[in-house]
């Protein structure tokens, strides 16, 4: 419901009928009103095309998510609330999200060419997402474009969407959205715009704007962007401290300051990302055992099983098994 509400209160201002909207979806009015009432997604996805096409305007969600962009939504005030860099501010979104919704989920990555966010819907739903797309890619790109001022720089945005039909002209450079079958979006960008200062201007708090916190006030939340960036970073080739500063946007000596303070070393949070993208990939794959090894830096499945007993006390085939049994409950 977090998209949802914002959504029928313009469809309303719009002149559009809320409780028949709600009703054609089965979706309980109460559901606008209890933040905690579970609502089937896809319900929720086929509501928001009813309401762009019941208006006739398909850039409705577009126009609704810039608002939201310029005003402040609700669901993510805390991470801008106390961000310092873009990077700061994509892994506490990542963070706050998961606790707060579980049909996306959210994923932030960076490397030497690009740095990517990314947003991946736990369903396949069989009608259009039209409006979907638009709105969290237009949201997105708006905050960011908020957030960086004079840095951002439309012509190094790539939106990777399954479609743009409801963006509006000219909010991209038409060479910026490739499109694909993607069960979700991603949105990449150069990865030096992760250290820049960070500030979409709502109405919160003032912060600090620099790289990183450095009087230490923040780092539980600065080790929070470091685990999530290594998530995605982890592979066959040994990440070096050095090369994974480098990735962040920070010196290794202040990268190594920020972990101690937090009683954690770089080796200790590697071994943790190799453990959770491990159990991870098992669960909730069907991805071979050899290439889940290599995919998290481990020499073969021999080597993984070894590491997923220590770990979970079971083999990596065994989890799977139980997995999927608890899934088809």
């Amino acid at each position: 419901m977090l998209v949802l509400l914002p959504l029928t209160t313009e469809f309303a201002q719009r002149g559009g009928d809320v409780e028949a909207l709600l009703l054609r979806h089965k979706i309980p009015l109460a559901a606008l009103t209890t933040p905690t009432m579970l609502v089937d997604a896809s319900a929720c996805y086929a509501a928001m095309e009813d309401m762009a096409e019941t208006l006739g305007d398909v850039h409705f969600g577009a126009k609704a998510a810039t608002e939201a962009a310029n005003k402040g939504a609700p669901a993510i005030w805390n991470a801008a609330k106390n961000a310092v860099t873009l990077g700061d501010f994509l892994a506490r979104i990542v963070v706050e999200i998961a606790t707060q919704v579980d049909n996306v989920r959210y994923l932030f990555s960076a490397s030497a060419d690009a740095a990517n966010f990314e947003v991946q819907r736990t369903l396949r739903v069989s009608g259009p997402t039209t409006q979907l797309d638009a709105i969290g890619v237009v949201f997105y790109v708006s905050l960011i474009k908020r957030g960086l001022g004079k840095t951002f720089d439309p012509k190094h945005i790539i939106v990777t969407a399954p479609t743009n039909a409801g963006f509006p002209p000219d909010f991209l450079p038409k060479r910026s959205f490739i499109k694909s079958d993607i069960n979700g979006l991603r949105i990449s960008f150069p990865p030096k715009w992760l250290s820049e200062p960070f500030s979409p201007g709502w109405d919160v708090v003032e912060t600090t704007r620099g790289e990183f916190a450095r009087d230490g006030s923040d780092d539980g939340a600065t080790v929070a962007y470091f685990r999530s960036v290594l998530m995605e970073n982890i592979g066959p080739e040994d990440l070096s401290l050095n090369r994974f500063a480098e990735i962040c946007g920070t010196h290794p000596r202040q990268m190594q300051r920020i972990l101690s303070a937090q009683g954690v070393t770089y080796s200790q949070m590697k071994d943790e990302a190799r453990r959770h993208l491990a159990v991870e990939l098992v669960a909730n794959t069907s991805t071979p055992i050899a290439q889940i090894a290599l995919r998290v830096g481990l020499s073969g499945s021999s080597a993984l099983t070894r590491a997923f007993r220590q770990w979970t006390g079971k083999t990596p085939m065994r989890f799977r098994a139980e997995a999927a049994r608890d899934h088809d409950k």
